[in-house]
């Protein structure tokens, strides 16, 4: 039995708040009052390991104080500052700096923005524009996969491919101008039983770029590896060839590290696994651990180059906010102070080893996927014809993670990949603990 208090805070939730991704007028039942390290506290008390980072997005844990007090330092001297007119400030200069001693090639050139969504929607824009700038205004087509997500903004909302008919349908028409191409998902391939389906997506996107004209295509964007459709990694070849087919047709090349970025995958960046440079490169969650929303679209030279001297006619208002990006500032250093990728990818080692050998036998795991601590666990109902686990299993077993003590999701493209994307900087006994918990749970789930 739940408090009065707690009683009191879900009912006026339930009649005040209308939640994203859930249905209007409900709520989980969970109130979220605290939170430290890897764990959230709610109102009863109850302590939770975040699994899933929320959404994937708190990747040095809860509560730094080093960003803590870089807000509140920030605060005391400036509490907002737009960045439109060429205004400028000393948090937007130096997080620019230090993000260029990070990101691969010469992805030297940032644009601020205040969220993932908004990210991708200007790395599109700037695409069409890069074109409009060089006389070639045709090239306005965006190429996507599908299962994928970029965002729930305007534009990201277009390019992203994650359950097209559930999120789309009900706000309306895809624009015109955005392609999709099916993803090398190998568990699941859309090409079906060939013998190799990284090779068949890569013909497929070369066969589209050919039948759209690539004097249409403005750019091709995709994430390293797929996240909300449940840390889906590609066949090792597939990237480079990807990034080959993006040079031959004079396509710029958007990668989208919003998910994977900031050492989730044991790299600080995930296209680093495959050397892959884009034109460029979108960014948010961990760039800032989330501790207030800052985002960033990266440009390389060439990109760059096209648009200087140009007026840009885009922004939002909170782009650049000097208080967001002195705490990202501070999220930066941590990276590198503590090399966090190192432990990512020493504890998902860890991680991946462990759901090989003890989750990929039991009865309702299909397979494990991803890499770092960017992983996840495909459910399913029939390991020989692969059928998800239903909706009915999957609430009872998101409910029955919840009264474990564990805060994670079962979403994915099909709805049935656990996510496992703790923080990076969980330690190995840490994880331990989690696995634990959850073995039992995933054990219970019986084939109907």
């Amino acid at each position: 039995m739940v408090s009065k208090r707690t009683q009191e805070l879900l009912q006026t939730d339930a009649e005040k708040v209308v939640h994203g991704m859930y249905v209007v007028g409900r709520n989980m039942g969970i109130v979220m009052e605290k939170a430290h390290g890897i764990y959230l506290v709610d109102t009863e008390g109850k302590e939770y390991i975040d699994l899933s980072s929320q959404l994937i997005c708190v990747n040095l844990g809860h509560r730094r104080k080093e960003i803590t007090d870089a807000i509140t330092k920030a605060l005391n001297e400036i509490d907002f500052v737009t960045t439109f007119f060429g205004i400028t400030n000393p948090y937007i200069i130096e997080v620019s700096e230090k993000l260029a001693r990070l990101t691969p090639g010469d992805l030297n050139h940032f644009h601020f923005t205040s969220g993932g969504g908004e990210a991708v929607d200007s790395a599109v824009k700037m695409a069409r524009f890069y074109w409009s700038r060089k006389g070639l205004a045709g090239k306005y087509k965006i190429i996507s996969l599908y299962a994928s997500y970029h965002g729930s903004a305007g534009i990201s909302t277009n390019v992203t491919g994650l359950g097209r008919g559930a999120n789309q349908n009900p706000f309306g028409p895809v624009s015109p101008g955005f392609v999709h191409v099916a993803p090398p998902y190998s568990y699941r391939c859309m090409f079906g039983d060939v013998p190799d389906c990284g090779q068949a997506s890569v013909n497929y996107l070369e066969a589209v770029i050919q039948a759209e004209g690539p004097e249409s295509i403005a750019a091709f964007i995709a994430e390293p590896i797929m996240g909300a459709a449940g840390m889906i990694e590609f066949p090792p070849n597939w990237w480079p060839q990807v990034a080959e087919l993006c040079r031959k047709y004079d396509i710029l090349l958007i990668v989208d590290e919003v998910m994977s970025g900031f050492a989730r995958t044991g790299k600080m960046f995930a296209c680093e696994h495959w050397g892959v440079k884009g034109d460029m490169m979108t960014m948010a969650k961990g760039i800032v651990n989330s501790a207030l929303p800052f985002a960033a679209v990266a440009l390389n030279d060439k990109v760059y180059d096209v648009l200087k001297d140009n007026m840009l006619s885009h922004g939002f208002t909170y782009s650049g906010h000097p208080v967001a990006a002195a705490a990202s500032s501070a999220a930066l250093d941590i990276y590198v102070r503590d090399n966090v990728a190192a432990n990512a990818a020493k504890v998902g080692q860890h991680i991946k080893q462990r759901l090989e050998a003890e989750f990929v036998p039991l009865p309702c795991v299909g397979y494990a996927d991803g890499r770092g601590v960017f992983q996840a666990l495909e459910l399913v109902k029939d390991k020989k014809t692969k059928e998800p686990i239903d909706q009915q299993m999957k609430e009872k077993f998101w409910q029955d993670l919840f009264a474990a003590g564990i805060f994670t999701r079962v979403i994915g493209w099909l709805g049935n990949r656990m996510f496992i994307c703790p923080p990076c900087t969980i330690t190995i006994e840490e994880a331990d603990r989690a696995l634990d918990i959850i073995k039992p749970l995933v054990a219970g789930l019986q084939p109907k």
